[in-house]
């Protein structure tokens, strides 16, 4: 079966759940929106971390993660929910043998199970994927007659007009249509950018323009075309939050070649690498949030306010996370299940450091951490970016 996530609607996914799913396509935002609509009615809250279990496929294939691994690991017993879920991420990055040995095993999984693999968006170069950036033919088919293949491309830029309306709703704003027009066209240079996605749009950065203009409005409900302009940034900056999203996810090769395009865009490198020192360390805070939030089972959208205990102790935009931004929640937690709170607290003094360094400081021994020697901004920029990935 193949599921076109756009057609979905709002009555979600059918059912009962398949026992596999493989989620494939153009969108990453999409496929982590669709995996949380797919898998949270599953799992009882207050035991998730027992009945789910998330895996990555690292860069180096399947020397981390093989397909035995994969199928012993979903072939487990449900504790306390209805399903036990195990999430495989970057599952492209199988060796073609994985992925053959992955394929024959799926109709093997019990009815307790729920295996989802999701794909990372394809990889082009000179208009053609990229090799090991794809999910080979015979595991696509696979899925298909055992479970599930949902198909998570970039939205046309008409659907994102109507998808920008309603998430603004959700913040409680409305916007201009020439408002939306120019948010739209960001999120569809955006993917034009990746290669590959045609006249689509990236969700992830409609997402994140629409929340900097709720922002920016304030306490005004409606956002206007000169707001929509006043908050348009150059496209160093835009390739800022795809950074964040690969940092997030300890993806070094996507987060370098995003480093790369931001530094092609003709700014200096060290006023990049100052923007990015920023956005880096507030990334690093929100998802220490995100997984101090997971640990109090709080997933998605609070009613009513948090209790005085989480309020005391958290800042307020993760506050705001949970109140109002239950998708960028879950989004941020999906990342935080890959840092301990030692790896956050030592990638945090490690942009401390090469921020301190950039400005002729030398960082104080106590931060435990150094930062890259010499003048060279971008190659500082780089090195930090792949030992927040690697650490």
């Amino acid at each position: 079966m193949e599921i076109d996530y756009s057609k979905l609607g709002a009555k979600g996914f059918p059912q009962p759940a398949e026992r596999v799913y493989l989620f494939t396509g153009s969108d990453d935002a999409l496929k982590r929106e669709g995996l949380a609509r797919l898998t949270d009615p599953l799992l009882d809250p207050s035991a998730a971390d027992f009945d789910r279990e998330a895996r990555d496929v690292g860069s180096a294939g399947s020397e981390d993660l093989a397909a035995m691994q994969i199928l012993a690991s979903a072939g487990g017993v449900p504790m306390f929910s209805e399903r036990r879920v195990v999430v495989v991420t970057n599952i492209q990055r199988l060796s073609k043998e994985d992925q053959d040995d992955l394929a024959a095993g799926l109709g093997k999984l019990g009815s307790l199970s729920c295996l989802v693999l999701i794909a990372g968006a394809p990889e082009y170069e000179a208009g053609k994927i990229k090799g090991r950036s794809a999910v080979s033919t015979k595991l696509q088919n696979a899925v298909a007659k055992a479970g599930a293949v949902v198909v998570c491309d970039a939205p046309l830029a008409a659907d994102l007009k109507s998808r920008a309306a309603s998430y603004l709703k959700t913040l409680g704003k409305t916007a201009e249509p020439a408002a939306l027009e120019v948010i739209v066209q960001r999120a569809v240079s955006a993917a034009s950018d990746r290669g590959g996605a045609g006249k689509g749009g990236d969700l992830h950065v409609l997402h994140n323009e629409l929340d900097k203009a709720a922002a920016f409005v304030g306490d005004r409900s409606q956002v206007t075309r000169d707001d929509a302009l006043a908050i348009g940034t150059r496209g160093a900056e835009e390739n800022i939050f795809a950074l964040l999203d690969a940092v997030g996810n300890k993806d070094a090769p996507r987060a370098l070649r995003q480093v790369e395009e931001m530094l092609r865009h003709g700014d200096k490198p060290d006023a990049i690498a100052a923007r990015t020192f920023v956005m880096l360390a507030r990334h690093l805070r929100m998802l220490w949030g995100a997984k101090y939030l997971a640990e109090k089972r709080i997933t998605g959208a609070v009613k009513g306010p948090l209790p005085d205990e989480l309020q005391a102790v958290l800042s307020g935009e993760v506050i705001g996370l949970a109140m109002r931004q239950a998708y960028l929640l879950r989004s941020l937690q999906e990342q935080a299940r890959r840092w301990s709170y030692d790896a956050l607290r030592h990638a945090l003094a490690r942009v401390l450091a090469s921020d301190m360094a950039m400005k002729g400081g030398t960082p104080i021994e106590a931060l435990g951490a150094t930062a890259p020697a010499g003048d060279n901004h971008a190659a500082n920029l780089q090195l930090l970016v792949v030992s927040l990935c690697r650490g």
